[in-house]
């Protein structure tokens, strides 16, 4: 493709990036001082040709690989350029996560869009395989859940309680909420550790988790409770205070594995070690992020989730003002991926 009259060569171009990602890692072992006059003043050139061949690759869309590398090599040297890393300046904690958290979010989001795709897939085919085969819930679920499902309603039709679900009382909530905490960071982590061996398992453990919500889903939305309770809006009452942000935290994690088991199985035009260091630093903002996320989950699991209906207040009423909150909750998650940090990357 002609660029300034010229053919545009792949390896001269490829020749410029490695230059730039030398001189780039001089500057994160040595500081700036460890440049040469030369290679200090032919780091700006190099920032910008290589910003142009982002903006060229973005636009032919054929090489998404290569489009996140050269995306990850731009920000770094805008950081140095513009005295943002590097030890120019250090970031405080609340910059950092509202700004390089989400960053490093949406330069991975076709990783965390894949884990979420295939979650919301296997749900459907959860769904799908019950109906088709009713008997297949009690398989896919276990005895031990639809016992709890079961004695669940049972309670809920001779004790006139339609929490339906366990309730936690108020003197337990806070020690409920670190356990509540520390179980969804260990199936996110599980989550983050499975997707280092090549991505691969990380993607099988989000079809399992979807597949088994998508089962758990048929079992309330079609079994008659017996008793005068919307059964699929307290389902969905039950999840969506907390699981609004749950499930996409477990998605992240998930994203983060593979961001690392995808750049050692494809490390594309760096040596695999290289490509190994630049996915650590992303993959390890996802795990942050993943644990900030779940930290806020479990506290809406443990406070609003369990909450009961106040005297006059219609119990649907209380679980559509609980769909309302995982709305909202899920709505400020979004945003802050989205919008945050924006105004500070290059153009």
């Amino acid at each position: 493709m002609p660029e300034g009259g010229q053919h545009f060569s792949l390896d001269e171009r490829s020749a410029d990036w490695e230059r730039l990602r030398l001189i780039l890692d001089r500057i994160q072992s040595s500081g700036l001082q460890g440049l040469s006059e030369e290679q200090l003043s032919a780091l700006p050139a190099l920032y910008r040709k290589t910003l142009s061949d982002l903006s060229l690759f973005r636009t032919r869309g054929d090489n998404p690989m290569l489009v996140e590398q050269l995306s990850g090599l731009c920000n770094r040297a805008h950081g140095v350029i513009y005295g943002r890393k590097l030890g120019e300046r250090r970031l405080g904690f609340l910059e950092y996560v509202l700004e390089e958290i989400p960053r490093a979010v949406r330069r991975c989001h076709r990783l965390v869009l894949a884990s979420a795709a295939v979650m919301t897939v296997c749900a459907l085919l959860g769904w799908i395989h019950c109906q088709v085969d009713a008997d297949m819930a009690r398989a896919v679920l276990g005895p031990e859940m639809i016992n709890q499902y079961q004695t669940s309603l049972r309670a809920a039709h001779e004790d006139a309680d339609l929490g339906l679900a366990a309730q936690i009382p108020k003197d337990q909530r806070s020690g409920m909420w670190v356990m509540i905490t520390s179980n969804n960071i260990r199936v996110g982590f599980n989550s983050f550790l499975l997707g280092i061996i090549g991505g691969v398992p990380a993607l099988l453990m989000m079809a399992f988790n979807g597949y088994m919500l998508g089962a758990i889903a048929f079992l309330y939305f079609t079994t008659p409770p017996g008793l005068d309770v919307n059964l699929p809006l307290y389902f969905i009452a039950g999840v969506a205070a907390h699981g609004a942000i749950e499930l996409p935290a477990i998605c992240l994690a998930g994203a983060a594995g593979m961001k690392i088991g995808f750049a050692w199985v494809f490390p594309g035009l760096r040596p695999r070690g290289e490509a190994m260091r630049e996915a650590v630093g992303d993959a390890g903002k996802l795990v942050l992020a993943t644990t900030l996320t779940l930290v806020v989950a479990g506290i809406i699991e443990a406070f609003v989730t369990p909450l009961t209906p106040e005297e006059g207040l219609p119990l649907n009423v209380l679980y559509t003002l609980k769909i309302a909150v995982g709305v909202v909750v899920f709505s400020l998650w979004l945003a802050w991926l989205y919008f945050g940090g924006r105004e500070r990357q290059p153009a």
